[in-house]
């Protein structure tokens, strides 16, 4: 008999050999298992009606779960849920961990730590806690936190809004007032039954509901006597178990192979936990490392320039990036760089250091050509870079090539999304280019620096192995050479520091 329906079914579906008939034939059979059902005074078939038995076993549970319905509205409440589900799956390590990385706790250790050993700490907390949570740790507290998402759910259930259909006259919560239900059409309450049948069938008596229920006790949730929910969890089994529900709405709707998937909760809830609170801490670690990196380029950038407050460029600034950051687009990463980069150039080494390479390189008597030809070559590579960066700030210009396409792009941006992706590939190209610059100039000046700490020691030295003339040189420099020699040096090799903030791309 088994065979025979299944092959009508299939039949039913392929729509082979008369399938009208056959959908008539597996309709008689649902017909005669809703008579034969210990639920069948739930259903009238000849009337296609649901009768006020149906209503009352809806109301029952809606009675029984009212109280977790109205706490659970607070989507506040379901965080801590999550909160306290996780917490209730740690050991006294791990919760000592999650106190230390609370922020707030982090903000009081940074008073009082210096920001390399609370760097190290904030690593060997977070090492602790993800340590803790071993694969059976996670397994356990998720099953739990689904267990609970499955309830939350199945009380989301609008109970209400279906049985007001068998009673108009029903008041949401007021339960002292008995109901007066009447029969319904069995294809008004088709999707109310679906919804039913998806949350409902994730719930099943034999999990570990004691768990759930201690959480629930822990948050404060009004609660639903366990044995009445135990009550409640059998009574589903048993209607679940009977079929009455999927039977009757395939009668009712003439399909006969109706039924509904089960929506059961799959959430890694303590994954996504921790790797939010990774994220959390690495945030803060960034943070550290940002404030140290922009106090030792304030600090380089006042000993080479007096300020740090340097703007040469028009276009590429950090000021003109804002708009960008703003919407979350790229942004001018290495302005701040490109700007120190050419006010170096047009006000200290077009001056300062370009006098005194005329005195060392051409009117030097160097024993080494290749030294000072090596010296000469990576100075004006240097020197040429001016024209570079400022034709890559006129590109940002309104009328420069990249100017208009991002003005225009940003114009659309807002409602039309495929904007992100051309604005962002136009800027990271131009920060790119601003990045070689940089990285260019600082391998040139890396060269041009080694070769007047050379001659900073060879000055002092007698007999000179570099220089033959160092006296004559002498003459002709307004102040003493050796003095001078070192002076460019030593703040060559902070400008260089300062530009190795700025070579890479993060």
């Amino acid at each position: 008999m088994a065979e025979d329906l299944l092959g009508k079914v299939f039949s039913f579906i392929s729509g082979d050999n008369e399938p009208d008939s056959d959908k008539k034939i597996l309709l008689r059979q649902v017909l005669k298992e809703i008579g034969q059902n210990k639920y069948s005074k739930f259903y009238k078939p000849k009337s296609e009606e649901y009768e006020p038995a149906f209503a009352q076993f809806f109301y029952d549970l809606y009675k029984t779960i009212y109280p977790a319905q109205v706490f659970l509205q607070n989507t506040e409440k379901i965080t801590l849920l999550r909160h306290i589900t996780i917490e209730a799956f740690m050991d006294k390590t791990a919760k000592e961990s999650v106190r230390r990385l609370n922020l707030n706790a982090i903000e009081e250790r940074a008073r009082i730590t210096a920001p390399k050993d609370l760097i190290a700490q904030l690593k060997e907390d977070l090492f602790t806690l993800t340590d803790t949570f071993d694969a059976n740790r996670i397994n356990t507290a998720n099953r739990c936190y689904n267990l609970i998402l499955a309830f939350i759910q199945f009380v989301g259930f609008d109970f209400f809004m279906l049985l007001r259909k068998f009673d108009l006259s029903l008041r949401s919560g007021n339960f002292d007032v008995p109901p007066k239900f009447t029969a319904v059409k069995a294809d008004s309450l088709v999707q109310d039954l679906e919804n039913f049948q998806m949350v409902s069938r994730a719930l099943e008596p034999v999990a570990d509901w004691k768990n759930v229920f201690i959480i629930f006790k822990a948050c404060q949730m009004p609660l639903i006597p366990p044995e009445q929910w135990s009550i409640l969890l059998q009574n589903l089994r048993d209607v679940k178990s009977s079929g009455i529900i999927d039977l009757t709405v395939q009668y009712s709707i003439k399909n006969p192979i109706w039924i509904v998937k089960p929506k059961i909760p799959n959430e890694q809830a303590v994954n996504s936990w921790l790797e939010i609170k990774r994220n959390e801490v690495q945030d803060y670690i960034n943070k550290i490392v940002n404030t140290q990196r922009n106090d030792q380029i304030e600090a380089l950038a006042k000993g080479i320039f007096g300020t740090s407050d340097i703007t040469r460029l028009q276009y590429y600034t950090d000021k003109n990036g804002e708009i960008y950051r703003k919407k979350n687009l790229e942004t001018f990463t290495h302005a701040l760089g490109l700007n120190y980069l050419l006010a170096f150039i047009v006000d200290y080494l077009e001056k300062e250091v370009q006098e005194l390479c005329d005195i060392l390189l051409v009117r030097g008597q160097w024993t080494n050509n290749t030294s000072s030809r090596e010296m000469s070559d990576s100075f004006h590579q240097v020197m040429e870079l001016t024209e570079e960066i400022l034709a890559l700030d006129e590109t940002l210009s309104d009328k420069g090539d990249n100017g208009s396409r991002l003005k225009g792009a940003l114009l659309r941006v807002d409602r039309d999304k495929t904007q992100v992706r051309y604005i962002n590939s136009i800027i990271g190209n131009i920060n790119e280019e601003a990045q070689d610059l940089i990285t260019s100039a600082a391998q040139s000046l890396i060269v041009v620096g080694k070769h007047l700490k050379n001659l900073a020691e060879d000055f002092q030295k007698s007999p000179h192995e570099l220089i033959m003339n160092w006296k004559e040189l002498g003459y002709a420099s307004r102040t003493p050479i050796g003095q001078r020699i070192t002076e460019v040096y030593k703040r060559t090799n902070y400008f260089v520091q300062l530009m190795q903030f700025f070579s890479s791309s993060s």
